[in-house]
């Protein structure tokens, strides 16, 4: 069985992308990805009229698990959510995305006014790869 994830942080920087099935970019209607000072990963927050874009690669029940483990599910960092996504040729489509729960909100104080800029493009164009596979992650 084969499930859509939406990369937007680590997983895109880190290749998680590689390697998976059905890689392609997307666009993530109603969040906004915010990278706040400090941090080394974004985190994205429910934002009406916004989006950004993403990579939406497919994974096996196996690799979902590990993907969870990896965003840190088990200690209640993220939660997973099936959202509506846009893919590059307008098609609708459903995915996955890991949205911080409401204690990492509190914890962290994320506010989607913490970052209007998407900073993480920047961290993004530190890797010539993805950049020249999917060059829409820097828009």
């Amino acid at each position: 069985m084969s499930i859509s994830v939406i990369g937007y942080g680590t997983f895109i920087t880190r290749g998680h992308w590689k390697e998976k099935n059905n890689v392609e970019v997307c666009k993530v209607p109603n969040f906004i990805r915010i990278f706040p000072k400090g941090n080394w990963f974004p985190f994205v927050l429910p934002l009406r009229n916004s989006s950004f874009w993403a990579l939406k690669f497919d994974v096996n029940q196996e690799q979902l698990i590990e993907l969870d483990y990896y965003e840190g599910l088990h200690s209640g960092l993220y939660e997973r959510y099936e959202i509506e996504i846009i893919l590059k040729n307008n098609k609708r489509s459903n995915a996955l995305i890991y949205v911080p729960t409401q204690e990492t909100i509190n914890s962290l104080k994320l506010t989607p006014d913490l970052d209007l800029n998407d900073r993480w493009k920047e961290e993004i164009k530190k890797y010539p790869e993805v950049v020249l596979n999917f060059p829409e992650l820097v828009l």
